[in-house]
C-alpha cells in the first residue's frame, strides 16, 4: 500500500490502497495463516481481511524514515454489496476508507482524512480501477476512468481521474518482510479539477510489487506533479516497503 501523491495526496493513497504472489518460507508462512480468512474483495492480489495488518517504511523522498500502518477494521453489509472500513496511520495523521464491494466484484471507495476545518473527504460516483486477479499479469495496459469529489471544509471540487496499469511481469522482491515473487505494475495517474475556472492538473507515476494473499509488498519510487494554469510543481516519492503484515 502506497501514499504516492501531491496534492490529492488522500485520492491516490485510496486508489492503491492494497493489491498483491509470495514465494519461499515467506509465502508459505502468510498463505498459510490466511487461509482460513475471509477476503471481501474477491481479488486475491487486493486482500480485504477484516483484522489484517500491514506495516510500512518510507525510504527516501519528502517522507522518509516514516512508517505507515493499514488495518483492516470492520466490514458489514449494505444495500448494494459489502462495506469495508479501512484505516492509514502514518504519524500523528489518520487516513479513513470505506471501500464497497458490489456483487459484480466493482470497488467505490469513499474516504476521508483530518478533522474539523482541515477535514478532507472524497466520493467516488464509479469504481476506482483495481485490476482483476486476471488482470494483473496480463494488463498491456488496462485504463480506468472515473469521477469523484474532494470536499475540504465547505468547500467541495469535483474532479476526474485516469489511470493507466501496464504489466511488468513476474520479480523476486526483497523487503524487511521477506522474500517475494511479485507481480510488477507500472501505474500512471492523471486527476483533473478546476477551482473558479483555475485548471489543477495532478499526475503520479510509481511501480507496485504485488503478491497473492499478501498485498502489496513495495512501491517503487516515482514521480508526481500539480500543475496550475500550466506551472507545474514536480517532486520525487520514495520506496515503501513492506515491514509485516499480520492477517
Amino acid at each position: 500500500m502506497a501514499t504516492k501523491s501531491s496534492r490529492p495526496s488522500a485520492v491516490f493513497v485510496a486508489v492503491a490502497l492494497f493489491a498483491p504472489m509470495v514465494l519461499a518460507s515467506s509465502e508459505t508462512a502468510y498463505a498459510s495463516s490466511r487461509m482460513a480468512q475471509a477476503n471481501l474483495s474477491g481479488n486475491a492480489f487486493f486482500p480485504l481481511v477484516v483484522g489484517a495488518t500491514w506495516k510500512y517504511k518510507e525510504l527516501g523522498g519528502p517522507t522518509g524514515g516514516s512508517a505507515l500502518t493499514i488495518h483492516v477494521l470492520r466490514a458489514h453489509k449494505i444495500s448494494n454489496g459489502e462495506a469495508v472500513d479501512v484505516q492509514d496511520t502514518m504519524g500523528a495523521g489518520t487516513f479513513t476508507a470505506q471501500y464497497i464491494v458490489g456483487a459484480n466484484g466493482a470497488i467505490e471507495v469513499e474516504a476521508s482524512t483530518g478533522s474539523g476545518s482541515t477535514k478532507m473527504t472524497i466520493t467516488g460516483t464509479s469504481s476506482y480501477f483495481i485490476p482483476s486477479a486476471s488482470q494483473i499479469a496480463s494488463c498491456h495496459p488496462c485504463h480506468f476512468s472515473a469521477n469523484f469529489t474532494t470536499a475540504v471544509s465547505r468547500f467541495s471540487m469535483k474532479e476526474h481521474l485516469a489511470e493507466t496499469a501496464t504489466s511488468m511481469g513476474a520479480q523476486t522482491v526483497n523487503v524487511p518482510a521477506g522474500t517475494f515473487h511479485a507481480q510488477k505494475l507500472q501505474m500512471a495517474m492523471k486527476i483533473t479539477s478546476s477551482v473558479s475556472g483555475v485548471p489543477f492538473v495532478d499526475t503520479a507515476s510509481y511501480a507496485v510489487f504485488l503478491v497473492k494473499d499478501v498485498g502489496v509488498v513495495e512501491t517503487g519510487a516515482g514521480t508526481v506533479s500539480t500543475s496550475v494554469m500550466g506551472h507545474a510543481t514536480n517532486a520525487s516519492t520514495g520506496t515503501e516497503e513492506l515491514l509485516d503484515y499480520t492477517p
